[in-house]
Formats: structure tokens, sequence, C-alpha cells
């Protein structure tokens, strides 16, 4: 199974917002499985439309899409 870097800042933002999986599901026409394993890292990433939806329905800031996780053993001074 492939796994990627959750979307921690995403999943504590819609948790401060009280804003649930099945709500979230429910603006993309979707299940809320398909949301866990988006959020969680074993899905895909969110496609740009979703984003979309998510930011114009929800409020996303849509920096969360773009969340770059480093870990840092691997940070190199430029």
């Amino acid at each position: 199974m492939c796994k990627r870097p959750a979307y921690q800042g995403m999943k504590g933002w819609l948790v401060a917002n009280k804003i649930t999986q099945n709500d979230v599901a429910e603006v993309l026409d979707t299940t809320p499985n398909y949301i866990n394993k988006k959020l969680n890292g074993t899905g895909a990433d969110f496609k740009m439309s979703e984003a979309r939806k998510m930011h114009e329905s929800l409020g996303v800031p849509m920096a969360y899409f773009f969340e770059i996780q480093v870990p840092y053993k691997e940070q190199t001074e430029a």
C-alpha cells in the first residue's frame, strides 16, 4: 500500500472548525471513507477541483492542499 504524508494541517483545521469528514464527503459527493484515505495519506491526493469545492463551500484554506513536509533528517540549508 502506498503511503504519503497526511494532510495534518488540514485535519487540524477541520477539527478546529467542527467540520467532519462526513461534511467534506457531502460537499464532494463521495464517501467518508474516500475522504479519510485522502486525509491520512493512504489514498490519492486531492484533485484541484476537489480543493476548489472544499475552499468555496467549507472555507478550507488553499494552502493546506500544498503542504510540504520534509523529514528533519532530509532538511538542508540552502
